[in-house]
């Protein structure tokens, strides 16, 4: 099945991974693809590049084929797994920040939205020291038209 043909949540879930005894599993790409797939059962784009990499594949499977083989895994055995993960409080918080970062990452930095844009880096658990060379580099360059993540980076040279 491609990724751009269109199948409901429920027939998906029915269906066996086949992937995971092809031998097409060691590829990143293919896992990626796989879990792109489950977007029609309520994943977002940050849960599909999470949850599509190998080692996080990996992790679910461990659990998941304590109760069932490999060969008889369903995407709904998947789903079920990947939504209960999503459930835990360590990885709303990881997603959280995760999703503030390139928040940050992609704003414009201002002096004019500093006060607004400081509480992102507070949330993000910034340093004091952090946070004064950025408020000390937009003081003295005011016009900047570089985002948070190109200031940052400028920073660390």
């Amino acid at each position: 099945m491609k990724v751009s043909e269109s199948v409901s949540c429920e027939k998906l879930s029915a269906q066996k991974m086949t992937f995971l005894s092809d031998g097409s599993l060691q590829s990143d790409q293919v896992v990626a693809i796989e879990m792109e797939k489950l977007k029609v059962c309520g994943l977002d784009a940050y849960d599909v590049k999470f949850f599509g990499r190998i080692d996080a594949l990996s992790t679910l499977l461990k659990k998941m084929t304590k109760d069932k083989g490999l060969e008889f895994l369903t995407y709904g055995d998947l789903i079920n797994n990947i939504n209960h993960m999503k459930e835990t409080e360590n990885f709303q918080k990881i997603k959280s920040l995760t999703l503030l970062s390139q928040e940050l990452g992609i704003r414009k930095a201002s002096l004019k939205n500093w006060q607004n844009d400081i509480r992102l880096f507070d949330e993000l658990g910034a340093s004091e020291v952090v946070k004064d060379k950025v408020y000390k580099y937009l003081r003295n360059n005011p016009e900047t038209s570089l985002t948070y993540e190109q200031l940052l980076q400028q920073l660390k040279k």
